[in-house]
C-alpha cells in the first residue's frame, strides 16, 4: 500500500508545471540566483520548471501570453521586479516567493520565504558564542517587521532571553532608537540585533557609525547580513541559496493545497568576524570555529 501510494504522489508531482520568474542580472547576483534555480530544479521532478528570465525593460504582455499559454500549477517568483508583476496580475496562481524582504505583512496573498532570518537562530548563535547576554535590543520597522518581532519574542522566551523591540518608521526615528540603546544597553549582558533594512540603516552612513558605537561599548552586534559582518558585527546568517531553492520547490509541490503564507528564513550559512570576536574578549576555539561557513581572520 505504501509503495503504491508513493507511486501516485510521484505521478502527482511530475504532472506538475512549474514557473519561474526571475532578473536577468549581473554579476555577482546572476550567481546567487544561478543557485536558487539549482536548488529549485533539484527538488522538483525533471521537465517541470519552466524559467523566464525577466530583462530590465520588461514586456508585460509577452510574458503575459508566456505565463497563459504555459498554464502553470505553481509560479515562483525571485526578487522584487517579478513578485510586483506577478502580484499585480488579476488571475492567479499559487505564487511563492524567494530572493525577497517579503513578509505577511507586504506580501500577504503569496506563501514563501523572506530573507529575513528566523530569530530563533539567529538567538542560538548568539548564546553559543557569548552565554553570558541575556538581553537582545532590536530597532525594527512595525509596518514590515512586526511579525519578525513576534517570532523573537517566542524564540527569545525558548532560550531564556529578554527581548527590547525598539519601533521606527523612518531612519530619524531609527537613529534615535539606536542612540538610547548604546546610552542604555549594558555591554556585559546585552547584545544588538542588526536587521538588514536599508530604510532604517543605510548601508553607507549608518551602518559604519553603528558599527563603531558597537566596537568603542565592547557591545556585542549580530545580523542577517553578510555585508554587515565584513563591516564589522561579531557574526551574521546569511541565505544558502542552494537549500532556499529547495525550500521554495517544497512550498510548490504543496501549493494546491496550502494557504498563503511567509515563513522566515531557515536554509542558512553562518559568518563570524574574529576581529571583533577578539576585541569582545570571545573564546572562540577551532572547534567552533569550524562550524561556520565563512570566517573572517583577526588581522
Amino acid at each position: 500500500m505504501a509503495a503504491v501510494l508513493s507511486v501516485a504522489i510521484a505521478r502527482s508531482a511530475s504532472a506538475l508545471t512549474v514557473a519561474v520568474l526571475y532578473p536577468e542580472a549581473a554579476a555577482p547576483y546572476r550567481a546567487l540566483f544561478a543557485e536558487i534555480l539549482e536548488g529549485i530544479e533539484g527538488g522538483l521532478p525533471p521537465q517541470t520548471v519552466h524559467r523566464y528570465a525577466l530583462p530590465p525593460e520588461l514586456d508585460t504582455v509577452a510574458l503575459d501570453r508566456w505565463i497563459d499559454r504555459l498554464a502553470p500549477d505553481a509560479v515562483i517568483t525571485l526578487g522584487r521586479v517579478a513578485a510586483d508583476y506577478y502580484e499585480a496580475r488579476p488571475a492567479k496562481k499559487p505564487w511563492i516567493v524567494g530572493a525577497l524582504d517579503a513578509s505577511p505583512q507586504t506580501r500577504p496573498k503569496a506563501r514563501g520565504v523572506s530573507l529575513a532570518v528566523d530569530p530563533a537562530l539567529l538567538f542560538a548563535t548568539l548564546r553559543q558564542l557569548a552565554p553570558t547576554k541575556r538581553r537582545i535590543w532590536v530597532v525594527f520597522d512595525p509596518a514590515s517587521e512586526r511579525w519578525l518581532v513576534d517570532l523573537a519574542h517566542a524564540a527569545a522566551r525558548t532560550g531564556g532571553l529578554s527581548l527590547t523591540p525598539l519601533p521606527a518608521s523612518d531612519a530619524k526615528t531609527a537613529w534615535r532608537q539606536f542612540a538610547h540603546v548604546f546610552e542604555t544597553a549594558d555591554p556585559d549582558t546585552d547584545a544588538l540585533w542588526l536587521i538588514a533594512n536599508p530604510q532604517l540603516v543605510d548601508p553607507s552612513a549608518v551602518l559604519p557609525a553603528l558599527v563603531e558605537k558597537s566596537w568603542r561599548r565592547s557591545l556585542v552586534l549580530f545580523t542577517n547580513s553578510l555585508h554587515h559582518v565584513h563591516r564589522g558585527a561579531l557574526f551574521a546568517l546569511y541565505p544558502d541559496n542552494r537549500r532556499l531553492g529547495g525550500r521554495l520547490a517544497e512550498l510548490a509541490l504543496q501549493a494546491r493545497d496550502a494557504a498563503p503564507a511567509i515563513e522566515p528564513l531557515r536554509a542558512v550559512k553562518r559568518a563570524i568576524n574574529l576581529k571583533i570576536a577578539t576585541h569582545l574578549a570571545l573564546r572562540i576555539d577551532q572547534p567552533l570555529e569550524r562550524e561556520f561557513d565563512l570566517v573572517l581572520p583577526p588581522w
